[in-house]
């Protein structure tokens, strides 16, 4: 039963989210962004000449993680406080950990399946090159960055429960991530305090274990493991702000605000 409400609750919330968009929609707006930005900086990185192509395609690649990553799961708990269900939500005997919790898993599924279209991408124009023995690991580094963002993004939601910023929070977020997360530039070459910053963020590791995948170095499990912390810090610190606001809600008749 507990299993169940994990994938209704999680599943339910996101087509509640994106049901009202059309296929024809919904498929440019999710992969548009990634597109234009992997185009983008391919070319700027050629004309830099910094770093080779396939350094760019699979950053950028595994950045577009943190596109539905952040914005579902903070929109989806949002949304409800703007819609007025909110209130009927936290009435529900339902245990909160496994009723929210589930809502990163659509999340991480669409970031993971964004990501393996801009390497298919990445791949068909050339620009970066796959070995088949590198699959498994690429793959596990895809889906534990994918959930990492999403748990980001439901701490992201769970500040939205008593503040309207949680959209321009989750736009922060997403260019700190695309500035220091190493993306497009290495960690060891920004201050050492940035890149402090940027190794505690979601997918600096994640992205690291992916680049040592495709170069079939050792360390990957490693990289992963920490990237597994931190997203298990997220999501636990993103529940229990969950509690926190809603007693405080609760307390204050703030739940209907909006």
């Amino acid at each position: 039963m507990t299993l169940r409400l994990f994938f209704a609750a999680g599943w339910r919330s996101h087509r509640a989210l994106f049901h009202w968009l059309r296929p024809s929609a919904f498929i440019p707006t999710v992969l548009g962004i990634p597109v234009v930005q992997l185009v983008w900086f391919v070319h700027l990185g050629r004309y830099l000449g910094t770093y080779p192509t396939e350094y760019y395609v699979l950053g950028n690649a595994l950045n577009a993680c943190a596109l539905a990553g952040l914005f579902a799961p903070a929109m989806s708990i949002q949304g409800e406080r703007f819609s007025g269900t909110l209130n009927a939500v936290l009435a529900s005997p339902a245990n909160r950990a496994v009723m929210f919790g589930g809502r990163i898993v659509p999340a991480a599924v669409i970031g993971a399946l964004t990501t393996a279209v801009m390497l298919l991408l990445g791949t068909a124009l050339g620009w970066l090159h796959v070995p088949l023995g590198a699959l498994p690991r690429l793959t596990a580094a895809i889906l534990v960055t994918a959930l990492s963002c999403s748990a980001c993004g439901m701490l992201i939601g769970a500040i939205g429960l008593r503040t309207r910023e949680a959209t321009f929070l989750a736009n922060l977020v997403l260019y700190l991530l695309l500035l220091l997360s190493g993306v497009n530039i290495p960690l060891d070459r920004l201050p050492g305090w940035l890149a402090a910053v940027g190794a505690l963020l979601p997918m600096s590791q994640g992205i690291e274990a992916a680049r040592d995948a495709l170069a079939g170095t050792p360390g990957t499990a490693v990289l992963l493991g920490w990237e597994l912390l931190k997203a298990a810090v997220l999501l636990a610190a993103a529940l229990l702000l969950l509690r926190v606001l809603e007693r405080a809600a609760r307390a204050g008749a703030a739940l209907d605000e909006a």
